[in-house]
């Protein structure tokens, strides 16, 4: 998921994005519906996004890869 307006929208390290996977955000300054989020402060950003992910074809295509991952302790 991208935000618009990002200057590396199209410049990803993973060949950029699709457009169906540009989100906008939207800020909301109401201090009453934070805490009804549990947001610390009066000012909140939200993206709203609709998409649904593919089921697998077999149950072992739902096997994790073992290639690292960026917060994976070595």
């Amino acid at each position: 998921i991208n935000f618009e307006g990002d200057k590396y929208l199209w410049d990803d390290f993973a060949y950029a994005t699709r457009d169906g996977l540009i989100g906008a955000l939207r800020f909301v300054d109401d201090a009453a519906t934070a805490r009804d989020r549990g947001v610390a402060g009066e000012r909140f950003a939200e993206l709203a996004f609709d998409f649904r992910l593919q089921a697998a074809t077999a149950p072992e295509a739902e096997a994790r890869s073992h290639r690292p991952r960026a917060l994976q302790a070595g």
